[in-house]
């Protein structure tokens, strides 16, 4: 366990956190912002400590939920007509994962994906599952008790403000949460902000395809559920991303997004002169021109 907060930085200040000499907190030893994070069976490493409210109450309403959760889960998949443990596997692959990789997963709930992440990265992976509720993270953490040949780490936290130094794991996975995420746009960043350049972010949730809201079983969904209303938050994606892939899984019910991390944002050449002319002529020649005459 030493050797996992050996890793861990505030979330607040990205500052070390150095465990206390009685092994109860993580503390960032700062003098300007001091915060301390407590060390129980899971290491909660919250922030905001107060979270926003929306917040709160997924947490409130996962923790109430985690006994039934599975099986309520496995009620969507057949009303869906999907096949669970293909889906998850179908999810799960597009982060090309192999033995020995070190990977994120935030939101990992009971651990229903991250069995799948766990046997792709075994022998000698390092997963890393977290949760905003503690009691669904309990769960996952009794599922794995007797896992081999592989490393697992857990810690209640916020994926919004992640623990760790920038490029940090191979790869990172979420599922089934960030509709709800109160700063949305800053956990897009935060994913790809501890993925290694050139590491893979597989994010997903509910939203039903444009082309089936009008279908009177799926007005129904979303009349039941409004999150399945959802529209997918392609504007909250970083920039410093590519190979952007936006597919519908789950009886077309959920969007599932996949993207690989870049140095930089990309750019466009809108100095390239265009061939084959008498004249000058640019993407941004062309660009002032039209807004003259607007």
């Amino acid at each position: 366990m030493n050797q996992f907060f050996d890793q861990l930085i505030c979330p607040k200040t990205h500052t070390k956190l150095v465990l206390s000499a009685d092994g109860k907190t993580l503390n960032n030893n700062s003098s300007e912002e001091p915060v301390s994070y407590d060390v129980n069976e899971i290491v909660d490493l919250v922030f905001p400590r107060e979270l926003f409210e929306q917040d709160r109450k997924e947490q409130v309403a996962y923790n109430d939920a985690h006994a039934r959760y599975d099986r309520g889960v496995s009620w969507v998949f057949e009303s869906l007509h999907a096949n669970e443990a293909a889906t998850r596997k179908q999810m799960i692959s597009l982060l090309k994962l192999k033995p020995g990789m070190k990977v994120l997963e935030v939101g990992a709930g009971t651990g229903k994906d991250s069995a799948f992440i766990i046997d792709k990265i075994t022998p000698g992976g390092h997963a890393v599952l977290s949760d905003l509720s503690p009691a669904m993270l309990s769960h996952a953490k009794e599922k794995f008790a007797d896992k081999k040949d592989v490393t697992i780490d857990y810690f209640i936290g916020n994926g919004s403000y992640l623990p760790f130094e920038d490029n940090s794991f191979d790869a990172l996975f979420h599922f089934g949460g960030i509709n709800t995420f109160s700063e949305r746009a800053k956990a897009f960043e935060e994913f790809n902000r501890v993925v290694k350049v050139g590491g893979r972010v597989v994010v997903g949730d509910e939203s039903v395809g444009a082309w089936l809201r009008d279908q009177k079983t799926y007005q129904i969904l979303m009349d039941a559920n409004p999150m399945f209303a959802d529209l997918v938050p392609m504007q909250d994606l970083p920039k410093n991303i590519k190979d952007v892939k936006l597919q519908w899984i789950f009886g077309n019910g959920y969007y599932v997004l996949d993207f690989k991390k870049t140095k930089k944002a990309p750019t466009v050449n809108v100095n390239l002169p265009i061939p084959n002319k008498d004249f000058v002529d640019n993407w941004k020649l062309r660009a002032n021109k039209n807004r003259k005459t607007k």
